[in-house]
């Protein structure tokens, strides 16, 4: 199978292009990279995780951190290029795309999407055959790491340090 057309893949860019939900977008590929490579910085994955975060921020009026993860972004973008990650997807206009957007974010200009364009008539066939829920609430999308329910997140973490602290 094409690493593209993993389901969480499928979904991020389901996320990305359709539902402009960013923090799901980080979310679905940050478990995909830990499943694949993880602890590996520069990998396509933590490419495309940066996109999302830096256009999370951007649409939050939140511009150092948007700068800061977008540019980082583009210096994963170049440095994975010839990843089969971005056989199915145009990644020139990606890498354009990103480029303009962080541009914009210097000139603290006002939030604008783009989409990732899909090479693939098959990874595209997958994606629009993907039915998910289309949050329709805006104030949730753009505050959604604050207003998400973290029970799970907090009891992973407290699994965690119990486990460090064992070892100690």
């Amino acid at each position: 199978m094409h690493p593209t057309f993993h389901p969480n893949f499928v979904q991020f860019l389901k996320e990305f292009n359709e539902t402009y939900d960013y923090f799901e977008c980080h979310e679905v590929l940050e478990e995909y990279w830990k499943e694949v490579a993880p602890r590996r910085k520069v990998h396509p994955l933590t490419a495309l995780i940066l996109v999302s975060t830096g256009m999370y921020h951007w649409r939050r009026g939140n511009f150092i951190g948007a700068i800061k993860t977008t540019s980082t972004s583009i210096d994963r973008l170049i440095e994975s290029s010839n990843s089969p990650f971005f056989e199915t997807i145009n990644y020139e206009k990606l890498l354009e795309d990103v480029t303009t957007s962080l541009k914009l974010m210097k000139n603290a200009s006002t939030f604008q999407p783009f989409t990732i364009q899909i090479t693939d008539k098959n990874l595209l066939t997958l994606v629009n055959n993907l039915k998910i829920d289309n949050c329709t609430d805006l104030h949730f999308l753009i505050h959604k790491h604050m207003l998400r329910d973290r029970s799970e997140i907090l009891k992973e973490r407290e699994k965690s340090k119990k486990r460090r602290d064992e070892r100690l």
